[in-house]
């Protein structure tokens, strides 16, 4: 069976040099992507690529974002350089890395629209974006233009959380304590993300917009009853917003969007399952030669 993976994190040498030279990257999340050289270390990676019989991956910058590393006079700098990297990897080692995902200096929307444009006419197979930009909402109106560049592309979004500790898990702390923040909050932080993707009418604009959420679509397949009974009584909880405008303004059942949204999953789930051939083969290499327009086997 061949196998596509499809979400995988690598820093370039020169972007994770910035990275190390960035606040951002000397604490926290940096601290983790430092202690794992397969992220960093080109023959770490390949090594432990070629572990595994008929295995590829489809790469992407790891974390911090690059939102969180720089502010916008440096951000778009800094994703070109991480994606120009990425494109090298793949251009050298195309029995290894079969595509890769790039990122955008979001901080910057104006220089992250002209540079998801480059890339994806360059041949980036995907968009990796994140939960929220530095904090701040994903369905933002100076966000539109990016999303609708990466629906007239046809190549999906690869979502991936990015909840950090100065979101705190109560009002009355200013940090979050004991990794909750990424442990379960990252689950929770796509399901938030998804959510404002359809309530904002993101995904009825661009209907032919393709998400890919991390981590098996975050909280979300694990309480599609609550999803879809709750948001059908979109409204009934608040008081100070009529939400039930936005319930008529949806083209569809709220449940019905969260139904088209992509999860990713992992190799040893899949085996543990007695699926026909033809949908493991979907599942493990046919479905990401599709999206991500990958030479098909």
């Amino acid at each position: 069976m061949r196998y596509i993976d499809a979400f995988n994190h690598f820093f370039p040498k020169r972007i994770y040099e910035l990275m190390l030279q960035s606040p951002a990257g000397q604490k926290d999340l940096g601290k983790r992507m430092r202690g794992i050289p397969a992220l960093y270390d080109v023959e770490e990676r390949l090594r432990v690529v070629d572990s595994f019989a008929d295995y590829t991956q489809v790469i992407c910058l790891g974390m911090p974002a690059i939102d969180r590393l720089t502010g916008p006079d440096h951000s778009p700098e800094w994703a070109r350089l991480g994606n120009d990297g990425l494109a090298e990897m793949v251009a050298k080692y195309p029995d290894r890395f079969v595509g890769y995902a790039a990122s955008l200096p979001m901080n910057a929307p104006e220089a992250a629209a002209r540079e998801a444009e480059r890339v994806l006419s360059n041949g980036a197979n995907a968009i990796q974006l994140h939960t929220n930009v530095d904090g701040a909402p994903i369905d933002q109106d100076q966000f539109l233009p990016i999303y609708e560049i990466i629906e007239k592309s046809g190549r999906p979004i690869l979502l991936h959380p990015i909840r950090t500790r100065e979101m705190a898990d109560y009002r009355s702390e200013t940090t979050s304590k004991y990794e909750i923040c990424s442990v379960i909050g990252w689950p929770f932080e796509t399901g938030a993300a998804l959510a404002r993707l359809v309530f904002s009418g993101i995904m009825d604009r661009f209907p032919n917009l393709k998400v890919i959420s991390h981590h098996l679509g975050g909280i979300i397949p694990y309480f599609e009853g609550r999803v879809a009974h709750s948001w059908d009584q979109l409204g009934a909880r608040t008081s100070d917003e009529d939400y039930s405008l936005i319930l008529k303004r949806l083209k569809k059942r709220p449940f019905d969007y969260f139904k088209a949204f992509y999860g990713d999953t992992a190799i040893a789930v899949m085996e543990s399952l007695d699926l026909p051939k033809e949908d493991m083969e979907k599942v493990c290499h046919r479905n990401a030669e599709t999206m991500f327009a990958l030479r098909k086997s």
